[in-house]
């Protein structure tokens, strides 16, 4: 008796700490050649992420979104900024018509850097090299793995090119200023178990990212001296510090989900997640999500998400018509990159309507339909 019960408790034992061994590889890496497709639900509701641990069973089935994004990974020889780059293995296209280049170490999946347009909205476009490299994935992984590390990163300028609202809040006038970034993150694999998406359910491993990003605005004139605490109001040059959850697993190069927190740590802002094509059928090439806008679920009864996609930052018309081509509902957004905007429309008789987006200058930057029923 003494050894069945024994025998049970071992049993069961190995069962869990089984499953607490799951190792995911580097062959989860990206590599030239593949294609990663991703969706992201920028308004997640119900999501329980659970305390550390496992085995858990977590369920995101009620994700939404309208369409989803492939990330090609090209050889980096195909980049126009290869050169730039000498030890990247892979070149990706970003919006806004950047490039982004990354290695892969065999322990370490990283970003060395882009080409594209300044962090800070200058308006000019330059090289922009992480040293050392901004590290996106481990291997191997398992329960328990902790991974400090620092990406950083130095953008020096002219001072011919700064604007001069940031000039003349300087007691000097500098030869060049530089923006530098510095990227701490603590990557813990705190819990393991199962994780449902729509459209399947993996085995995974949870790696909670705590990342410190500092930026700050220096000047030269013999030195370089700090001078963050003289731009005011510009939240560009700041200490922001980001808590996400990244699922992971052998089955997908696509983390399974990445869940961002808001500031406070505590409220999930928004869930990107692995995109299964018998669910999301609509797909974006990543490097032409600029400027598109989608309206879901489509058909919808009252409560309507607009997606907006890689737009500048202004003053936006969200205009909705109805087939005689009447304005039936309008609101003005302030947007920049993306968003998304819940609206409710159950004022709205059913039927089919055509929304549009239009900037500030009149131009209507895209129109689609909408389906408006009622139960």
């Amino acid at each position: 008796m003494k050894r069945t019960l024994l025998a049970c408790i071992l049993a069961a034992f190995s069962a869990a700490f089984g499953t607490a061994q799951i190792t995911v590889t580097n062959a989860t890496f990206p590599a030239p050649g593949d294609t990663l497709r991703t969706a992201t639900d920028a308004m997640p509701s119900g999501i329980e992420l659970g305390p550390a641990g496992g085995p858990y069973e977590w369920d995101f089935s009620s994700l939404l979104a309208p369409f989803a994004t492939e990330q090609i990974y090209y050889p980096s020889s195909m980049g126009n900024y290869a050169n730039e780059f000498p030890g990247a293995e892979i070149y990706l296209e970003l919006p806004g018509n950047s490039e982004g280049y990354f290695d892969n170490t065999g322990t370490k999946f990283q970003f060395l850097g882009s080409y594209g347009p300044d962090p800070i909205g200058i308006g000019i476009e330059l090289v922009a090299r992480f040293n050392p490299p901004l590290v996106e994935r481990h291997a191997p992984l398992s329960f328990i793995d902790n991974f400090v590390t620092q990406g950083k990163l130095d953008l020096p300028f002219s001072a011919d090119i700064i604007p001069a609202a940031i000039l003349d809040n300087l007691p000097f006038t500098p030869d060049s200023l530089k923006i530098s970034v510095t990227a701490d993150r603590n990557d813990l694999v705190d819990a393991y178990g199962t994780l449902t998406i729509p459209g399947g359910a993996f085995e995974v491993l949870r790696m909670k990212r705590t990342e410190v990003r500092k930026t700050k605005l220096e000047a030269k004139i013999f030195v370089w001296v700090d001078v963050t605490q003289l731009i005011p109001g510009n939240e560009t040059f700041s200490e922001v510090t980001t808590t996400s959850y990244h699922f992971f697993s052998n089955e997908a190069k696509e983390p399974i989900a990445v869940v961002t927190l808001n500031a406070d740590g505590q409220t999930v802002q928004r869930v990107d997640f692995k995109s299964i094509s018998s669910v999301i059928n609509q797909t974006v090439d990543l490097g032409a999500v600029q400027p598109i806008l989608f309206a879901y679920p489509n058909p919808a009864i009252e409560e309507v998400r607009f997606d907006f996609n890689g737009l500048l930052p202004g003053n936006y018309d969200l205009k909705i018509y109805n087939i005689l081509g009447q304005l039936v509902w309008e609101r003005n957004f302030w947007l920049a990159g993306n968003r998304t905007e819940k609206v409710n429309l159950a004022r709205l008789r059913k039927g089919t309507y055509l929304y549009s987006l239009v900037d500030s200058n009149g131009k209507t930057l895209a129109t689609k339909r909408l389906m408006i029923v009622r139960p």
